[in-house]
């Protein structure tokens, strides 16, 4: 007979990890029914276990105990973020503030929730009141910078972001928003914010896409394809690294074997890839190859019957 060594299945007295923890949290309210902390906990837990409306029950009762404790309105508040229920987050923002002022997360949330409804001015206030409490919130001179990125003040956005990252040197996606700023303004420390971002996360590719795509579009090709070649070692199934490398042969180097070779790689890892196809198409019919290259174009055209360039390449070859 088989041994069960689970130890539950056999044992019904067996109490489970989850359900310990949450036994703990209940012993220490009882402990101390008037104070927010235990009420917040079991909130966290209960969002832990996908039960949001009971999370909510348990911070009113927080509230209930102390209406100055940050922490279950911060928590509030992205409950109702995350359903969607933009207005009542923002009530419960400004509950906060109003009752429990040196909350910054609450500041930060609310100059967020600002900057998404364009109230720049208000969204300012809100920063520099928690800026004013702590001097060292990166997350708050990020935000500046994008509030000045957007109004077009690209001098004082640089700064801001530049700030966020002094604040905060491992703040990833602080050196990816520098890298996305400068590629934008033609700033060549667009490459140095983007590898700094890539030593932080070495497995992320976000950092390393970038990257690559700014060393393409400023003519760097042996290192862009280089960087695609990062990618794939991380995630094999990039299409669009693979792509990538392609265009890079077909349009710029003029390199159509290597060219036809990755645009099959991308087709390879993603099987609908339309446009893969009428690229693979332009490469053979470079190539001298003009029956394959048809066939290239019938399959995007299969695949994306409106592909105007591909029809549009069909109808060359078979012109000529």
């Amino acid at each position: 007979m088989g041994c069960d060594r689970s130890g539950s299945a056999n044992n019904p007295s067996a109490v489970s990890p989850a359900d310990s923890l949450l036994a703990a949290i209940d012993a220490r309210i009882l402990a101390q029914p008037n104070a927010p902390e235990g009420y917040l906990e079991r909130a966290r837990w209960q969002v832990s276990q996908g039960r949001p409306a009971r999370a909510m029950e348990d911070l009113d009762l927080a509230l209930q105990a102390d209406s100055a404790h940050g922490p279950a309105w911060e928590l509030k508040a992205s409950l109702f973020y995350e359903s969607r229920n933009f207005e009542a987050c923002i009530a419960a923002l400004d509950d906060c503030i109003r009752l429990a002022p040196e909350a910054t997360g609450c500041l930060e949330r609310r100059a967020e929730m600002a900057i998404h409804l364009k109230q720049y001015e208000q969204a300012f206030e809100f920063l520099n009141a928690a800026l004013k409490r702590n001097d060292q919130l990166h997350e708050c001179y990020w935000m500046k910078g994008r509030i000045y990125e957007e109004t077009g003040a690209n001098d004082k956005a640089l700064s801001s972001y530049q700030t966020a990252v002094e604040v905060k040197p491992d703040f990833y996606e602080g050196f990816v928003s520098l890298g996305l700023f400068c590629a934008r303004q033609k700033n060549p420390l667009a490459e140095e914010y983007y590898r700094s971002a890539v030593e932080l996360r070495p497995r992320f590719i976000e950092a390393r896409y970038n990257l690559a795509m700014y060393l393409q579009e400023s003519e760097q090709y042996p290192a862009a394809l280089q960087a695609y070649r990062e990618i794939l070692n991380i995630d094999g199934q990039n299409a669009s690294a693979a792509f990538n490398q392609g265009f890079i042969f077909l349009e710029y180097m003029q390199a159509y074997d290597s060219a036809a070779h990755w645009f099959s790689e991308a087709i390879r890892m993603l099987p609908h890839y339309h446009q893969a196809f009428y690229n693979r198409g332009l490469a053979r019919e470079s190539l001298g190859k003009p029956q394959e290259a048809l066939s290239d174009y019938d399959e995007a055209l299969r695949i994306e019957p409106t592909f105007t360039p591909a029809a549009l390449a069909k109808s060359r070859v078979l012109g000529e």
